[in-house]
């Protein structure tokens, strides 16, 4: 029943305009094509996506962490993957969004809303001391809701930092969204470093929402558009057999010319 209202509820925003109309936003990235495994494998298929970085400062002190992240997309997921660089695991704090961790923001139809509608979602994903690792949200009731089992993350670290995959299935957390090419959604990224003892983060740095405002209004989140597969041309083999002759005929017919003219010039000789 609730998976119906969410059905209801988005195709209705779809249909009806009932948010407000999206504007572009100063902030623009681009998701190429292609489906990937979400394992904390960088597949080759990533190399196909444009980089972008994730390293604007919204709070706390600058700690020299950098963020490159990427974008790809199917008929129904989205998929991210971030690569952090010059942090280190700490399993301290109390919530999620004060320790190590990722929270990605999403307004699946570009609606630009002044507060969270039901295609809207922050999912948060932190190390915590007890379990390791968990997650949380934040949003409308439905859109929470919406957002349970709809998605896989995996964070591998390494010696220089983390690598976090993730993929939402956008046709199941918000089946109005149209996923195909040319279609814009809203989206940030944020990367939380916890590198002190107590409940404070040290830092989050973040892509489109320097000021650190975009988990209470939406309109701030960056414009992430769906590119289309490349194509990819064969390449065109000639049939030499079907080829005109024009030159080898040329040549066929001056030897012939010469051999003509060599044996007159012997007869006459004789």
């Amino acid at each position: 029943m609730k998976k119906f209202v969410s059905v209801l509820l988005c195709g209705l925003m779809a249909a009806l305009c009932i948010a407000p109309a999206a504007s572009a936003s100063d902030y623009y990235a681009t998701a190429s094509y292609g489906t990937i495994t979400v394992d904390g494998e960088i597949d080759a298929a990533w190399a196909n996506a444009e980089a972008f970085t994730a390293n604007a400062l919204k709070s706390g002190e600058e700690e020299g962490i950098t963020t490159e992240w990427k974008a790809m997309w199917d008929e129904e997921s989205l998929y991210i993957l971030a690569v952090v660089t010059g942090d280190k695991a700490h399993y301290t704090g109390s919530q999620q969004s004060w320790g190590d961790g990722i929270e990605l923001y999403f307004d699946i139809l570009n609606s630009k809303p002044e507060d969270f509608a039901t295609d809207d979602a922050t999912i948060q994903f932190g190390w915590h001391k007890d379990d390791l690792e968990y997650t949380a949200y934040k949003g409308t009731d439905q859109g929470i809701i919406n957002s349970d089992g709809t998605f896989e993350i995996v964070c591998v670290e390494n010696d220089n930092g983390y690598v976090y995959e993730f993929s939402l299935n956008v046709a199941d957390f918000c089946p109005a969204a149209s996923m195909k090419a040319g279609t814009i959604m809203g989206f940030e990224i944020q990367i939380n470093s916890k590198n002190a003892e107590g409940d404070g983060r040290t830092s989050a740095y973040g892509w489109s929402d320097p000021d650190n405002a975009a988990w209470q209004y939406p309109y701030l989140m960056g414009d992430l558009e769906l590119l289309a597969a490349p194509v990819i041309e064969e390449p065109v083999v000639e049939d030499i057999a079907a080829a005109p002759q024009t030159f080898d005929m040329g040549v066929i017919a001056a030897v012939a010319a010469v051999v003509s003219a060599a044996g007159y010039a012997i007869s006459k000789k004789r």
